[in-house]
């Protein structure tokens, strides 16, 4: 196996410097000549590659303060991650570079920038673990291409440091609880699975970010099963989205909440669009925290019969919440991930897993 590191040597150096996304570091306004970021530039990514380059004389004591930081090792370190985690770390740390080089503090920026970093690196984990057993050839790389191709989806995430490091750790709880778990025999009709999730003002915070670890945490549990997982957001017209597909996943792990319209509205929108698309066959997870209300009994006359009519088994998981509220009557089953049992054995994962087996 060739070892990272050495395919990274055979890059040049002024291909790290002139990539898309460091020349978009280096033309952004700045009070420093061009030239001078251009030799900045070209002298860290020496550092980075373990080679020697004399800093240019106006900014060497800046150079020389930022690679005898702490968080710089860390950095060096992390380039054998990835043979693009030289452009993702010399553009983060130039940014911080270039802000500080007015010659103030520049240890709280190399911290900063080494969380960015870091959380990037537990994406890619969270990436990494579903990736390879999706079977569609996806790899880390290709994620960490993808991000930064998207300049305003992996600056979002970069900044969200604490909600991948949640993410992880709502996929790594749930997941423990099917170490050994019994599956069903997969008799009968092979049935779709769809995931509904929730983007309005109540899903903000928590409950966002157990909809996400439940749903990436499923999707490595139902690929075992050779099983696909579909997600609709209601947060844009996004179309319906593959978690287990690389440029999909990314769209999933980084929207926000607070978009999306009520959950009682996008249920209406919801049953029009299946009646349009005549699903059936399918087994449809709505993911909300059950602040919903539905006043409406037509409406729910009118899911029933759509269920009745279309092989449609609805299951209501309830993120950050304790009750399914107004989902409770067009539900078949309800399952309860409050932040108690996330942390706990995630008994909930397992029936779901059941469930839909």
């Amino acid at each position: 196996m060739v070892n990272m590191r050495d395919q990274i040597s055979d890059v040049s150096l002024d291909h790290i410097v002139n990539s898309d996304e460091i020349r978009r570091v280096l033309i952004s306004p700045n009070g420093i000549p061009f030239g001078t970021r251009k030799d900045i530039a070209l002298c860290l990514a020496s550092h980075l590659m373990d080679r020697q380059c004399e800093a240019p004389e106006v900014m060497s004591d800046t150079v020389a303060r930022v690679t005898a930081c702490e968080e710089w090792t860390l950095m060096r370190k992390a380039v054998d991650k990835n043979d693009l985690m030289p452009k993702l770390i010399l553009g983060t740390v130039l940014r911080t570079v270039f802000a500080s080089a007015d010659g103030s503090e520049i240890s709280d920026g190399m911290r900063a920038s080494w969380k960015r970093i870091s959380s990037f690196i537990r994406t890619m984990d969270i990436i990494s673990s579903i990736g390879p057993e999706a079977g569609f050839g996806y790899s880390v790389r290709d994620a960490h291409s993808e991000l930064i191709a998207h300049t305003k989806r992996y600056e979002n995430l970069m900044e969200r440091n604490d909600d991948l490091e949640w993410m992880s750790h709502v996929m790594r709880s749930l997941g423990s609880e099917m170490i050994g778990h019994g599956k069903k025999d997969g008799h009968g009709k092979r049935r779709g699975i769809l995931a509904v999730i929730d983007t309005s003002n109540s899903m903000y915070g928590e409950p966002t970010l157990i909809a996400k670890g439940l749903m990436l945490a499923l999707a490595k549990r139902m690929l075992a099963d050779r099983k696909e997982v579909n997600v609709l957001l209601f947060s844009s017209d996004l179309p319906v989205l593959s978690p287990s597909r690389g440029r999909d996943m990314m769209d999933m792990i980084s929207f926000q909440t607070g978009s999306g319209e009520p959950f009682d509205i996008a249920l209406r929108m919801l049953l029009e669009r299946m009646k349009g698309r005549r699903l059936s066959n399918t087994d449809l997870i709505l993911v909300s925290k059950g602040a919903g209300i539905i006043n409406d009994p037509n409406f729910t006359r009118d899911w029933e019969a759509y269920k009745r009519n279309s092989d449609v088994r609805v299951i209501t998981a309830v993120a950050g919440g304790s009750d399914a509220c107004g989902l409770t009557e067009l539900s078949d089953e309800i399952l309860i991930f409050d932040d108690a049992s996330v942390n706990g054995k995630a008994g909930e994962f397992a029936r779901l897993t059941d469930i839909l087996s």
